[in-house]
């Protein structure tokens, strides 16, 4: 029996605490996909983008580190005090009565500032081509061009339109001292604008960092990184701890919680009396007849019942065809020939069994043909401590006998890993065997029977007990 026996033989959980665990690594897969859409993680996976940018950065070392002496501002508003303080620039404000006030008023206006920014847009020769086509209403360029003409319509670019080009305006320009004034203007426009007041209350204030937006978002940011949801997210994440149960996705499942056999999913007796002549039989070499009151569904359990009943039967074999034959044992046999078939995949079956040698229970996996077959599991045949399993094809069986431990103690979960490469059986969870070479390529229907081909075993009655059947297939 070699490694995989050893490996088998109390080397794996007990079947409670198995599956204990998968169903809580499942809930946490599902709780992580949850929480994957949820609000908090997006806005934790925005600050982290945001925080690490240099441009986020830069704005934190900026707040941190610049004095408002060191600043632009500074500069400008120590120039503004010495022109303001000048007697050229004191002289020429004393002179100006009427017409600058508006006329300030009107250059300061937003019509004035959106009229000199849509004017060169609107004046271009792209803009006047585009003007042209058919269908320019219907277009943003047109709610660009209503913008300019709305901006050219209002008082204050009339005005200023109307004062600039004058005689009177000319003059009173040219006893400006030019720049100076120029400059005196853009920089009294400067210090008393909202921006540059709050700009210097912001700078001087010795707490400028702690109010800042950027201290704000660091530490929202800091707090969620210390959200429990969001620390196991990404622990979860980083460890890809769900790499395993996220390929799977479920095709086929009985958790057997009505009062009978779901007939939609199970057929009674062999796939193929069934599909060729509508008959239950047995093989001649099997010492029990089929009967359908042998299988029982209650408390979301499948029981195949297998009892030392004398009954009246049909038995098939070759070359002899079919016979009515008398029986000693009756038993059942269920398949999903006619509703379920897949090539590849995962198939998980939490069963029981009695042990009453030499019957055996078993689950398999079968096509069209009487080969290739696979042995989920046989177990009765052998002793308490050993099950079968293995393949069946053209060139001959291909079986693996694993002991060590009392399979008639309880339920186990016994699953069928089959790829285009490999079939790999497991016991809750623990690999123990693997075959290659001989691998099916075609889809398969689940089988599950108790049958009886030699001896005469002192039984009155005896059970294979499925709590649960589900089966697979990976997801590309």
């Amino acid at each position: 029996m070699g490694l995989f026996s050893f490996l088998f033989g109390g080397k794996y959980p007990s079947t409670k605490s198995y599956e204990n665990k998968c169903i809580k690594h499942e809930a946490d897969y599902k709780r992580f996909l949850e929480f994957e859409k949820s609000q908090s993680l997006a806005r934790y996976n925005e600050l982290k983008a945001l925080l690490a940018t240099s441009d986020f950065q830069a704005k934190v070392n900026k707040l941190k580190n610049e004095k408002y002496s060191d600043t632009e501002a500074s500069k400008k508003e120590s120039e503004y005090n010495g022109l303001a303080s000048s007697s050229d620039i004191k002289s020429f404000l004393y002179v100006q009565k009427k017409v600058e006030p508006k006329l300030n008023s009107a250059l300061a206006s937003q019509n004035y500032a959106t009229y000199l920014e849509l004017q060169p847009v609107v004046e271009s020769s792209e803009f006047k081509e585009k003007m042209a086509v058919k269908g320019f209403k219907k277009t943003e360029d047109y709610q660009v061009y209503k913008r300019y003409k709305k901006a050219a319509k209002s008082g204050e670019v009339k005005y200023i339109n109307k004062v600039q080009p004058s005689q009177i305006y000319k003059n009173y320009l040219a006893t400006k001292s030019g720049d100076r004034l120029k400059r005196y203007y853009e920089l009294k426009e400067y210090v008393s604008s909202q921006e540059f007041i709050s700009f210097k209350a912001e700078m001087t204030d010795k707490k400028r960092f702690q109010k800042s937006d950027e201290y704000k978002l660091i530490t929202e940011f800091e707090s969620f990184s210390k959200d429990k949801e969001i620390v196991w997210y990404n622990k979860s994440k980083e460890a890809n701890a769900f790499a395993d149960v996220a390929k799977w996705r479920l095709t086929f499942q009985d958790e057997f919680d009505g009062n009978a056999l779901d007939s939609n999913k199970w057929t009674f007796g062999y796939y193929w009396g069934q599909a060729l002549s509508g008959s239950v039989y047995s093989l001649e070499q099997e010492k029990q007849a089929f009967q359908k009151g042998n299988v029982t569904v209650s408390d979301s359990e499948m029981t195949i019942l297998t009892r030392k009943e004398f009954v009246h039967g049909t038995a098939w074999g070759v070359p002899s065809g079919f016979q009515e034959k008398d029986f000693e044992f009756t038993s059942a046999v269920v398949n999903t020939g006619a509703s379920f078939r897949q090539k590849y995949g995962r198939f998980d079956f939490k069963v029981k069994f009695n042990f009453t040698k030499p019957l055996t229970h078993n689950i398999w996996l079968a096509g069209e043909k009487s080969v290739p077959q696979i042995n989920v599991v046989n177990f009765g045949s052998l002793k308490k401590n050993q099950i079968e399993t293995g393949v069946v094809s053209k060139n001959g069986e291909k079986d693996e006998i694993l002991g060590g431990t009392n399979f008639s103690d309880g339920y186990y979960i016994i699953s069928l890993l089959w790829t285009p490469e490999k079939l790999v059986w497991s016991v809750n969870g623990v690999e123990v065997h693997t075959i290659r070479g001989v691998i099916p390529q075609e889809e398969m229907y689940i089988a599950l029977s108790s049958n009886l081909t030699e001896g005469a075993p002192k039984l009155k009655e005896s059970a294979m007990t499925l709590d649960w059947v589900r089966v697979y297939t990976w997801q590309e």
